[in-house]
């Protein structure tokens, strides 16, 4: 029994005593516990930065996008409401002239027509008086066959006062129906100009729009322009810079002037040695013959 209780005991996993040292526990739990803080705080910190430069980047981007599409949205609006402005200004200009036109024919025809008779007149037989028409510049209803307008070479008195009496009340009619279309013309013709006006204030402003992008357009050409000609400029005033003798040391020029000045004195005492050497030779060459003339006479 003991020999078989011995290899299970000998498989069996030691257990940890962790109660053995209770420092180095709490020490490890609490360097575990700084770290741990350490790297949240850092993490909390990069992550609330990041938020913030992105929130704000995001912030002026909407703000950018959100006024341009306001300023589109204005211009779009501005563009529709002076094309209706304009097409109600000419629907509203050929109504008057139509209007005009028509008022000034019934001022100048309705008075002419009052001079005939109209085969729809009712001409009263005795001296009792018709009631005058509501409207004396109606025209005569329509009917089958059409009326006539005619007039006779010889007229009877009741025709006389009658054409008189119709001819009064159509001028005065035709007058008072001239001067009411006047006022309602003037007011149209305001209307019909103020549109007008819109129509060119907006047209003024999309010139100034069109105007102020491309001269931002020019300058931004020409700022690049002249940022690809700065790196020109240095290269081009180095240049005649290279071309000149460069700046040396006091030392260094004197080095160089005692250097001249040593081979300027060389040269002059090298003129006197040729001179003297040749000076020489030609008086051992004189020595020469009169030792030869001594010989001779010996």
């Amino acid at each position: 029994m003991q020999d078989a209780a011995s290899p299970t005991a000998a498989k069996k996993r030691p257990r940890l005593d962790l109660a053995a040292d209770p420092r180095e526990r709490k020490r490890g739990k609490t360097m575990f516990g700084l770290v741990l803080g350490t790297l949240n705080k850092a993490k909390l910190e990069d992550s609330q930065r990041n938020n913030s430069e992105a929130a704000r980047k995001r912030q002026l981007i909407e703000q950018r996008l959100q006024d341009k599409l306001r300023k589109e949205t204005d211009s779009v609006r501005r563009a529709e409401e002076a094309k209706k402005d304009k097409t109600s200004a000419n629907r509203r200009e050929e109504e008057l002239q139509l209007k005009d036109s028509i008022h000034k024919l019934r001022r100048t025809r309705l008075p002419l027509l009052a001079n005939f008779l109209s085969t729809t007149d009712r001409i009263p037989t005795d001296d009792s008086e018709l009631p005058s028409p509501s409207d004396p510049l109606a025209l005569p209803p329509r009917s089958h066959p059409p009326p006539l307008y005619y007039l006779p070479a010889i007229l009877l008195p009741r025709q006389e006062d009658f054409l008189k009496r119709r001819k009064a009340e159509v001028t005065e009619a035709a007058e008072k129906e001239w001067e009411s279309f006047k006022v309602e013309r003037a007011a149209d013709v305001e209307e019909i100009s103020k549109l007008r006006q819109r129509v060119a204030e907006e047209e003024e402003r999309k010139r100034g729009e069109r105007k102020e992008s491309a001269s931002a357009a020019t300058d931004g050409q020409d700022v690049k322009m002249e940022e690809a000609k700065t790196p020109d400029h240095p290269a081009a005033e180095s240049e005649p810079k290279k071309e000149e003798p460069a700046a040396q040391p006091a030392g260094h020029m004197d080095v160089d002037d005692e250097s001249s000045a040593a081979s300027k004195s060389e040269e002059k005492t090298e003129t006197p040695n040729s001179d003297s050497k040749s000076t020489a030779a030609a008086t051992l060459m004189q020595a020469a013959a009169g030792d030869e003339d001594d010989a001779v006479e010996y």
